[in-house]
């Protein structure tokens, strides 16, 4: 029996030695199937970071047409705190006509720049008297203030967060989250037992769950690469990846992939990873700006993002917040006086606002369209991006809501659409785009996908081309407005009108570009040749298809709202054409670049002294024209602009251009319905209260040497002494007046003694 027991007893040992074996055996080959994996993945695969989107950086110098109220405004908007003192970045202090601020550190395109106080004097309407350097008041020629963050274009996993390096997180909040979630981060291996039991007795203490069991290391591992499930194999599973990932790691390297990468919420639809963009999403700060308060709701809210949640549960969330700042003072991260204060802090400052999925969805496509043409690093979600735009804040808005609430204001068709485009001529850069009279309705895009006829818009090409005959003609040239029939497709005969019904015989050419006549328009581009049109008129951007029928000469031609600004952007660029873009640069989130707009190449499309006579007729079109309600409440000679309505009031259009903006709206139906608004009548009045918002910047019109104010006749054109009480001064090439020319316009009969003379 003894035999057998001890046969019995052999055959079970040896069976367990080799069980015991085969799993060392396997889990010694699974181990190194994941250390090979994790290495890899680990290394190159840790996450994917998004494009955060920027606007322009507001640029603060003496002489820039900006008010206190607009750089207060900016301010807000950059979430920055009124204060009593200057003690900090992040806030700014109003004092009379002045305004002291403490700009942020920010990583500007062309390089990383400290934080920075200065002083901002104002001159009333005058703007920016002097910009001083504080506390040393020295004066500066140019400041510029961080751009203000948009939103973000993300992954296909939904997931955001603004990478950011180990060194750039403040060190109280190092020390609070090992304080609170693994205090041996730095002595343990991975996985630690000592942890285990020390948050166990925590917990018991304070007879709530204050503390976890898990490592960082194994609360990373289970963000990257495991599920949730609560079973003994995925926590085997997790302790063993701990263990490879904390030998082959540093700990520092760890650490920041953690702050990278832990959860803290929900913006719309997508998941914040992060503590660069957690702070950004609740308190509108770089992280390296938290203060005490503000990193202990970070760190409270780790333990549950959505039960902690500050916004929806604010009372459970400061609750925990608070015991937070009870430990970080009881072990002397804080001192008692910055506890206390830390106790009265509102929770959050930025306001929920979902801009990842919903503000500026027509803009952010423009965007993400751009990018995917740009020679960018095939693997950018590694590293993430920073897209700095053109995009002006202050336009965006004005345009939004001007759209929306001059729709409401001209019709009451609930079907009537509207879009909005400006840019920036001076840059060749698109600063607020609008594609609903909805803004923030994601879906089509009528700024850019909006294909419709352009009416009138199209005048100013012909004079255009026109006028850089100046022996043929010139803005006194007489032009006829009488019937005229044309052959046009399948050879239908075409007889063009005016939009009143009725012809003015002859006119100069300048009264019939200000006054939109029709008639003399089509004599005029058939004259220069309509092949000739269409080619000036692709070299300035048109890329959709050109008929050349008589009937382009009266806007037959179908293009995007953006298109028309890019149009209009050439004739307020003196002639020249250059593409509009929204980027202007782009870097990782590390501050590298990766990306910078050169200076657009431009190409002549228009002789510099036709642009500028164009321009002379469009300010005459605001002046007394049929944009003139705007000079009526601007001014006159401030504004340049063009009115288009199409066939059968199917479309409103009004753009107009200043010194340095041009801002193009239209109005109509999706299914092409009449609307029964003309450019005047409907467009115009977009433009106007987005004029009031933005104010104007004077057009600095300087007159080419080849040409000269002179007086014409203002029905023969013909050159008149300037004392004439009816002369029409206009520029124009230099004319021959003759001494005995009368202010008629018919030569003085000569006396007898020049007869024979």
């Amino acid at each position: 029996m003894t035999r057998k027991r001890a046969a019995v007893f052999r055959y079970l040992f040896w069976t367990a030695m080799k069980l015991a074996l085969l799993l060392v055996v396997v889990v010694g080959l699974y181990t190194i199937y994941l250390d090979s994996a994790l290495t890899k993945r680990f290394s190159t695969e840790r996450y994917q970071a998004p494009a955060l989107v920027y606007a322009r950086a507001m640029e603060l110098y003496p002489g820039a047409s900006l008010s206190l109220a607009t750089v207060e405004a900016e301010l807000q908007r950059l979430n920055y705190r009124p204060v009593m003192r200057l003690t900090d970045s992040g806030q700014y202090l109003r004092q009379g006509n002045s305004l002291a601020l403490y700009r942020r550190p920010f990583d500007f395109p062309d390089g990383p720049r400290m934080a920075q106080a200065v002083k901002v004097e104002f001159s009333g309407a005058d703007g920016i008297a002097r910009v001083l350097s504080l506390p040393d008041g020295r004066e500066l020629n140019r400041f510029s203030l961080e751009a203000p963050y948009l939103g973000r274009i993300t992954g296909g996993n939904n997931e955001d967060r603004l990478l950011v390096g180990l060194e750039r997180v403040p060190n109280l909040l190092i020390e609070t989250l090992l304080l609170i979630e693994d205090q041996d981060f730095y002595h343990h291996s991975g996985v630690s037992v000592s942890s285990i039991g020390r948050a166990a007795l925590a917990n018991l203490a304070a007879m709530k769950t204050v503390q976890g069991g898990s490592t960082l290391t194994q609360q990373l591992v289970k963000n990257l690469y495991l599920t949730r499930d609560q079973t003994l194999w995925r926590k085997a599973n997790e302790a063993l990846m701990a263990l490879i990932i904390d030998y082959r790691f540093s700990k520092n390297e760890i650490l920041e992939t953690y702050l990278n990468e832990v959860y803290f919420g929900q913006d719309g639809g997508a998941a914040i990873h992060g503590v660069g963009l957690a702070s950004r999403h609740y308190f509108g700060k770089q992280v390296q700006e938290l203060e005490a308060a503000e990193i202990a709701l970070l760190i409270a809210v780790i333990k549950g993002p959505s039960y902690y949640n500050p916004r929806r549960y604010p009372e459970r969330a400061q609750q925990r917040r608070d015991m937070i700042l009870q430990l970080m003072f009881s072990q002397d991260l804080i001192s008692r006086d910055g506890y206390l204060v830390a106790l009265e802090q509102p929770l959050t400052h930025s306001p929920e606002s979902g801009r990842g999925t919903q503000q500026l969805a027509h803009y952010l496509e423009l965007v993400k369209q751009e990018l995917t043409q740009l020679y960018l690093p095939m693997n950018w979600q590694r590293e993430g991006l920073r897209v700095f735009t053109y995009l002006d804040p202050i336009a965006q808005r004005a345009a939004e809501q001007s759209l929306a609430g001059q729709i409401e204001r001209v019709s009451k068709d609930p079907l009537l659409q509207g879009a909005v485009v400006i840019s920036d001529h001076q840059q060749a850069g698109i600063t607020a785009l609008v594609g609903d009279r909805q803004p923030h309705r994601a879906g089509f895009n009528r700024a850019r996908d909006a294909i419709r006829p352009v009416g009138s818009l199209i005048k100013p090409f012909i004079y255009g081309i026109a006028l850089e005959s100046p022996a043929t003609y010139n803005l006194a040239t007489p032009i006829a407005d009488d019937p005229v029939k044309l052959a046009g497709p399948d050879n239908q005969i075409w007889e063009p009108k005016n939009f009143d019904n009725t012809f003015k015989g002859s006119m100069l050419l300048y009264d019939a570009l200000a006054q939109s006549r029709n008639v003399p328009a089509v004599r005029l581009g058939m004259d220069i040749g309509l092949p000739v049109l269409v080619e000036r008129l692709q070299q300035a951007g048109v890329s959709t298809p050109i008929a050349a029928y008589p009937s382009l000469t009266l806007g037959a031609m179908a293009v995007s709202p953006l298109t028309v600004t890019e149009l209009y952007s050439t004739l307020a660029s003196q002639g020249q054409y250059r593409p509009l873009q929204a980027v202007k640069a782009v870097t990782n989130h590390q501050g590298l670049s990766l990306y910078e707009r050169p200076q657009p190449a431009a190409h002549q499309v228009f002789a510099r002294d036709a642009a500028y006579l164009v321009t002379t007729g469009l300010q005459g079109v605001v002046n007394e024209g049929t944009g003139k309600a705007l000079g009526a409440r601007f001014g006159k000679d401030v504004l340049a602009g063009k009115s288009g309505t199409t066939n059968d009031y199917r479309d409103s259009w009004f753009v107009v251009f200043d010194g340095q903006q041009v801002i193009t709206s239209w109005l109509g139906r999706d299914d092409n319905q009449p609307i029964g608004l003309t450019g005047s009548s409907g467009a115009l009045h977009v433009v106007s209260e987005i004029l009031a918002t933005t104010g104007i910047r004077p057009m600095q019109r300087v007159m080419p040497a080849s040409l000269q104010l002179q007086a014409f006749h203002p029905v023969t054109g013909v050159a008149i002494p300037e004392d004439c009480s009816e002369a029409r001064l206009l520029p124009a090439p230099p004319q021959q007046l003759t001494e005995d020319m009368s202010c008629s316009g018919e030569p003085r009969e000569k006396s007898w003694w020049r007869r024979i003379f």
